[in-house]
């Protein structure tokens, strides 16, 4: 196939009958590309169609995208990119008003507004200009985008070239159409015919790549959310932990791009569509139900605005925007200036006192205490108090003891790290008791202690049933060599526990015993050498 290609400046575009759009206005439209323009140089967007009701159709459309240099896709017929051209070797010609070519259809709700494409349009040997290669627009040709001869003499018209070649791509702006068509129309008169190539092509139309200016106004619509973010806090009336907003939405134009959830206007999660710029409507129209989560832990504690916004493949966007919606989940601070006053002088019930500690996101709802030994054990039972106090305590028995103070609100935040604590002490309640012994009312217990060999006996006896808790220690020149403890039942109110002891231990140490009846405070004794059995020699 041998074409003279005429390669030059474009004229300026001169179009019928259109004027310019202000959907074209930046922010409100999208672009799609096809063949050399597209990602992958795929295309999507042009299709080929053709009126001819013959048989066989004197058009031939081809498709070989991308086009490169030099690259005629396989055929003697085909021009590279989107190609049509007139079928070749036909005994018959084409009717008058037959066409065939690749049309752009903008979406519903859309129009075309820009045209950038890279193109070759001729025809040779027509001497009545029967043929018209063109591009046309809503089905109006444009002047500057066709091949026609200006006088009936067959000379070649060519528009354009094959990229690499010279030829510029064509722009055309300030559009406002539905459809772009580039082919070939047989404008013969009534009762006549346009007449095919034998050898040679008569006519031809090429795109190599094209980039089509979409626009749309029309901004997507969002469904009504739902779920527990969009609605009052479950947490009484307080939202806290993980919640969700539930919507969709809809566009009837470019289809939906994403949609966005904010926090105070702050994009904060999101959905994203699939969107391919390859097709007339990238986007898809609906997104279905969509579900955006928040872990509002990472959210100040406070009160917050919550929006949506929805965001079509043009750009356009709707948003809806809750009311102020509290977030908590921090559990209130330690409660301000506790106290703890015995009820009476020497006595084990004390009464606590505090304020309330100012700043909260939510109420505070009601307070816990909890009492722990000084000296080491298990913590009594976590108990509730009223908010604000007052709180009776009641102390097991003598000692020093840990009282813990913490508040929780009416979202449920409530937290022993924020607890405030005092030491409240008890002392025995009679003065001048054998060493190593209490009484505080409860059960008592009395420790002594014999080393007999190299074991060491402690004896334990008491009023009363529980657990005893039996250790010792040994120095020795002030540094411990030997230590043992022991848990077991006091049962009709004796017990006795043996810990053996090494050699120079027995002989030398200084031994302490301890004993303690359940949470009372411990009893001690002190090993003295009168008390140490030692074995008799043999005879």
């Amino acid at each position: 196939m041998s074409r003279r290609c005429s390669l030059g400046a474009l004229a300026a575009v001169a179009l019928l009958g259109l004027t310019p759009s202000s959907a074209s206005a930046e922010g409100a439209s999208y672009r799609v590309t096809a063949c050399n323009e597209a990602p992958q140089g795929e295309n999507h967007a042009w299709s080929w169609a053709t009126t001819d009701p013959s048989q066989p159709a004197h058009f031939t459309e081809h498709a070989s995208c991308p086009y490169r240099l030099g690259d005629t896709g396989g055929t003697p017929d085909q021009e590279g990119g989107l190609s049509t051209t007139d079928t070749l070797g036909l005994s018959s010609g084409a009717s008058p008003g037959t066409s065939g070519g690749w049309s752009f259809t903008a979406p519903d709700g859309t129009t075309i507004a820009a045209l950038s494409y890279e193109r070759y349009l001729g025809h040779q040997l027509d001497p009545f200009n029967d043929w018209s290669p063109a591009l046309r627009i809503d089905g109006a040709l444009v002047s500057s985008e066709t091949c026609l001869d200006t006088s009936q003499n067959g000379e070649t018209c060519s528009v354009g070239g094959p990229p690499g070649l010279g030829g510029e791509p064509a722009e055309l702006s300030g559009l406002a159409a539905h459809e772009l068509s580039l082919g070939i129309l047989c404008g013969a008169p009534e009762g006549d015919e346009c007449v095919t190539g034998a050898s040679q092509h008569q006519v031809w139309a090429a795109m190599y790549g094209a980039t089509v200016t979409v626009a749309d106004s029309t901004p997507p619509a969002l469904g009504t959310p739902s779920g527990p973010l969009w609605s009052p806090g479950a947490a009484s009336g307080f939202h806290k932990g993980t919640e969700s907003i539930s919507t969709s939405a809809q566009d009837v134009g470019g289809g939906v791009r994403s949609i966005v959830l904010t926090v105070d206007g702050q994009p904060f999660t999101s959905y994203a569509g699939s969107c391919d710029f390859t097709f007339p409507r990238p986007c898809r129209t609906s997104t279905g139900t969509q579900r955006l989560s928040v872990p509002t832990t990472e959210l100040a504690d406070g009160m917050h605005v919550v929006g949506l916004v929805a965001t079509d493949a043009a750009g356009n966007k709707s948003a809806l925007s809750s009311e102020q919606i509290v977030v908590d989940n921090n559990a209130p601070a330690a409660p301000l200036g506790l106290t703890a006053t015995p009820t009476q002088p020497g006595g084990s019930t004390f009464l606590a006192t505090w304020s309330e500690p100012p700043g909260q996101v939510s109420p505070i709802a009601a307070a816990t205490y909890q009492l722990c030994s000084v000296a080491g054990g298990p913590c009594g039972l976590a108990t509730a108090a009223p908010a604000s106090g007052p709180v009776t305590v009641k102390v097991p028995g003598p000692g020093s003891w840990d009282l813990g103070v913490w508040l929780s609100d009416v979202a449920g935040n409530g937290s022993f790290a924020n607890a405030a604590h005092t030491i409240l002490t008890v002392v025995a309640s009679k003065p001048g008791q054998p060493n190593g012994s209490i009484s505080t009312g409860k059960p008592t217990i009395r420790v002594s202690e014999r080393l007999v060999l190299r074991k060491l006996v402690i004896y334990v006896r008491g009023s009363g049933k529980g657990n005893v808790r039996v250790s010792f220690t040994a120095r020795l020149g002030g540094k411990l060599v030997a230590s043992g403890a022991r848990t077991a039942g006091l049962k009709s109110g004796r017990l006795s526990i043996a810990f053996k002891l090494g050699r120079r231990t027995a002989a030398h140490a200084l031994i302490r015993v301890r004993a303690r009846l359940d949470h009372q405070a411990a009893v001690t004794s002190t090993l003295h050498w009168h008390t140490r059995r030692r074995p008799r020699r043999k005879a």
